[in-house]
């Protein structure tokens, strides 16, 4: 009875009983699991018209926030979002220095209304394959391309071209995808 009678005896009496228990519970708890993990992943917000917002196949959106104030959102396929991404189309117009809202007040309520927050102009669009990591805001008015990369903590007021990685505030270009 040496090592290999009773390692064989301890897989037998051991993993073969939990093998049956998984095998049996497995059909019950897989949609169980699937469902939490939806909500553990997939706890995205949109703020404003969920109508202006487009997201593509198999994208990982976390915890993501959509602002659709003056633009929509669009995301292509297979993207995938870390904690804490914004995507934020809203701005707010000044005139003379002065929050278009503070002018009439009475009349257009605490957001300003279309004088302060214009409706449309400010769209957001996000090819296929972007990986974009933790804490990147993305402003309105901006096209990141096919394949790219956005480094954690970046701030996005320009346009990123396809197969770049973008790092900064604001974010700039610092290499490619390709190699």
């Amino acid at each position: 009875m040496g090592f290999g009678f009773h390692h064989w005896l301890v897989n037998r009496l051991v993993f073969s009983d939990m093998t049956r228990v998984q095998v049996r519970l497995r059909p019950l708890l897989r949609p169980v699991v699937r469902w939490m993990k939806y909500f553990e992943y997939n706890t995205h917000f949109v703020d404003g018209d969920k109508k202006r917002v487009s997201i593509g196949t198999r994208c990982g959106l976390a915890n993501t926030l959509f602002n659709t104030a003056s633009g929509s959102i669009v995301v292509g396929d297979g993207c995938a979002f870390g904690y804490n991404v914004m995507l934020l189309t809203g701005r707010h117009n000044f005139t003379d220095g002065v929050r278009a809202s503070r002018l009439n007040f009475q009349e257009m309520g605490w957001g300003g209304g279309d004088a302060e927050v214009p409706p449309t102009g400010r769209d957001i669009f996000i090819g296929s394959g972007c990986w974009i990591a933790s804490g990147v805001i993305v402003s309105g008015g901006v096209s990141i391309g096919e394949n790219c990369i956005i480094a954690a903590g970046s701030v996005v007021v320009r346009s990123i071209p396809p197969g770049s990685i973008a790092a900064g505030i604001p974010a700039k270009v610092v290499g490619s995808t390709k190699q």
